[in-house]
Parts: C-alpha cells; sequence; structure tokens
C-alpha cells in the first residue's frame, strides 16, 4: 500500500482479498482536495482588490479540512479490514511522514538559520540553540507556514488506539457535536507557541471524526452517497456560502462545515460520474502524488517568486478581474505540474522506493 495523506487505497475495481477496493470517488476528490489546497496558497501573491480579498476566504478558508475528512475517511477504510495491530499501522504512517517531512523542511531550515530569519516567529525561539530552534519549527510547522498540518496530523495517527475506540463503541452521535462546537467557538489558532498545533489538531478534530463516521455510512451503503446526505451536504454548502455574502460579521471558523460538506457532494458526484469525469486520468494521477504535492507545493510558489512578480506579469495584460482569475487558473496549473515535475525528478534519481521516505511517493 502506497502512503498519502492519511493511507491511500489501492487496488481494481472488484475487491481484494483483504476486502478493500480501489475507490475513485474518494481518490478523485482528494485530487481536487489537493488542488484547492495548492489554490489556497497561491492566490495571495496576486493584487486582488479589497472587496476581492473579503470573499477569497468563501471559496479557500479551512481547504486543509477535505484531506482531514479523506484522512479518517482512509483511517476507518484500512484498520477495520486489517488484521494487525494498531502499532504497526502507527509505525508505518509515522515513520513515511516524518522522514518525507524532515527531508523537505531541511532546506527551508537552512536559509532560516543561515540566511533569512522568519520575522513572524515568537522571538524567544531565536534565544534557543539551534537543536531547539529545529525542534520547535518542526513540531509547529512554522518554518512553512501549511506545514502545521504534518505534526497536527501526527498527532491523530498517534492517537489511532483511541480514534479506534471511539468507532467500535460508535460514539459519533455525541462526540462529533460536540468537537463541532468547540472547533467553531475556538478557531483554528486558540493557542500560540510550542502548544499551538494542540489548538490547530482541535480544530481539525471534527472533520477527521467525520470522515470515520462517513466511511462507515459509505461502505455500508453500497459505496456510495445516498439523497439524504447528498441534500443535506447540499443545503449546508448553499446555506454557508450564501450567509458569508450577505452578513459581514460572518464567522469564518464556519467555514470548515462548508468544505466537508463539498467533500462529500464531490464524493457523490464522482459516484455517478467519476470514469467519464473531465481530466480523470490526470486527477487520478495528481491524487497518486497528492502527499509530496502538498509537501513540494511551498517550494514551487517560491520558484515563481524568484522567477518574476505576479503583479508586474499581470500589468502587462490591464489586470481587469477576468485577468486576475485566469492567472490564478494558470498559476494553480503550473503549481501543480512544477511539483509533480520535481516529485519525478526525485524518483528518477532516488528510485521509488527510497522516494517514499524522501518525500513521500
Amino acid at each position: 500500500m502506497k502512503l498519502d495523506l492519511g493511507g491511500h487505497a489501492f487496488g481494481q475495481a472488484a475487491e481484494r482479498p483483504d476486502g478493500r477496493r480501489y475507490l475513485l470517488s474518494i481518490d478523485l476528490a482528494r485530487a481536487l482536495g489537493i488542488v484547492l489546497i495548492v489554490a489556497t496558497h497561491s492566490w495571495p501573491d496576486i493584487p486582488w482588490t479589497a472587496s476581492e480579498t473579503e470573499m477569497m476566504p468563501l471559496f479557500f478558508r479551512s481547504s486543509t479540512v477535505m484531506l482531514v475528512f479523506i484522512s479518517g475517511f482512509m483511517f476507518n477504510y484500512i484498520t477495520r479490514r486489517s488484521d494487525r495491530p494498531i502499532g504497526h499501522y502507527i509505525a508505518k504512517r509515522i515513520t513515511r511522514i516524518w522522514s518525507a517531512y524532515l527531508v523537505v523542511s531541511a532546506p527551508i531550515l537552512f536559509v532560516i538559520f543561515f540566511v533569512h530569519k522568519r520575522a513572524d516567529v515568537w522571538p524567544w525561539v531565536y534565544e534557543m540553540p539551534l537543536a531547539g530552534q529545529a525542534a520547535i519549527f518542526l513540531i509547529t510547522g512554522k518554518h512553512i507556514a501549511y506545514l502545521w498540518y504534518i505534526p497536527a496530523i501526527s498527532l491523530f495517527i498517534l492517537l489511532s488506539g483511541c480514534f479506534r475506540f471511539v468507532d467500535r463503541r460508535n460514539l459519533y452521535g455525541w462526540l462529533i457535536p460536540i468537537s463541532a462546537v468547540v472547533a467553531i467557538l475556538l478557531g483554528r489558532d486558540s493557542l500560540y507557541g510550542v502548544y499551538s498545533i494542540i489548538g490547530k489538531a482541535i480544530f481539525i478534530l471534527p472533520s477527521y471524526l467525520v470522515g470515520m463516521c462517513f466511511c462507515n455510512y459509505y461502505v455500508g451503503n453500497g459505496y456510495r452517497v445516498g439523497r439524504l446526505p447528498t441534500l443535506v451536504c447540499l443545503f449546508l454548502v448553499t446555506t454557508i456560502s450564501a450567509a458569508y455574502f450577505v452578513w459581514s460579521r460572518f464567522d469564518v471558523h464556519l467555514l470548515w462545515i462548508q468544505k466537508v460538506a463539498l467533500v462529500i457532494l464531490l464524493i457523490r458526484a464522482f459516484d455517478d460520474h467519476g470514469e467519464n469525469a473531465l481530466f480523470c486520468n490526470m486527477l487520478k494521477g495528481i491524487a497518486s502524488l497528492a502527499f509530496p504535492i502538498y509537501f513540494l507545493h511551498g517550494y514551487a510558489i517560491n520558484l515563481l517568486r524568484l522567477a518574476y512578480s505576479d503583479s508586474a506579469l499581470l500589468a502587462l495584460v490591464g489586470n481587469p478581474p477576468a485577468a486576475r482569475i485566469g492567472y490564478l487558473l494558470v498559476k494553480i496549473v503550473v503549481v501543480t505540474a512544477l511539483s509533480m515535475g520535481m516529485c519525478a525528478l526525485v524518483q528518477l534519481i532516488a528510485g521509488r522506493r527510497r522516494s517514499r521516505y524522501l518525500i513521500g511517493a
């Protein structure tokens, strides 16, 4: 089995001896999830107007919870059908995630230590020895802002025994609502400093639990999303999106619900039209490389920043709204392609077996 963010279920359309099958709908939803994350980190460099900037959270805020949801789904899908002890699952995931995390983090840590220190880091960090600084950056993911997800999801992996207990006792009915209320009230950044990752883990917990619960429903329903969940998710996406447009004091911490509902709608759409989906094979290729794309897209974005300025390039075409939107779409494609290209280069140099521990694929 090849590791992805939360595990990646490979197989054939028919069930394998271990009871698992290839889940095309989940794969395609994972691909769109990672593309949305690329978009989330690509749009800020573009010179949007103030009103356009205010609208961006509607599309990009809490996009990471789509991968969190799929991680929870795959946790249940893998462990429920495995006769191996949970410790084996934990050791395998932690080893592969953190080996790649350390390798990908090394260049940026070198830059932070010896070239240009980050200005948005707590001052006390730089008073520590280099080893202590490295530990703080790796624990918090602060060296590359979006990498907070790695230590956060690692906490969930280490607590896999607890999540298995929740599943076996079917505690979703009360645990999901309670964790959802806490996530909304606290938000993503309720804790700071070395403990910030715990606050982020608390925020994404309900998305992970919903993914676990949805897995049980999805498999039990014949690998399809039924009409009622589809209507509920459609209502949530529509209502939350409309509320963001009309309510100026809208709480952005509610947008994680929109993204969880959105990923379920995508799965439903791919259930019906996955094989005939536009760019289906391309999306499957992106899904298979979701882990390294997540790690490497920040480097791809920075390479583009070194090559040219988004503002200067847009100024050449007059910078109308259509140009900004089109430019963002092109940038998403370029960043994704660059990330996949870097992955292919590492695989070519190190071989596919070693590259799993270098970039996760």
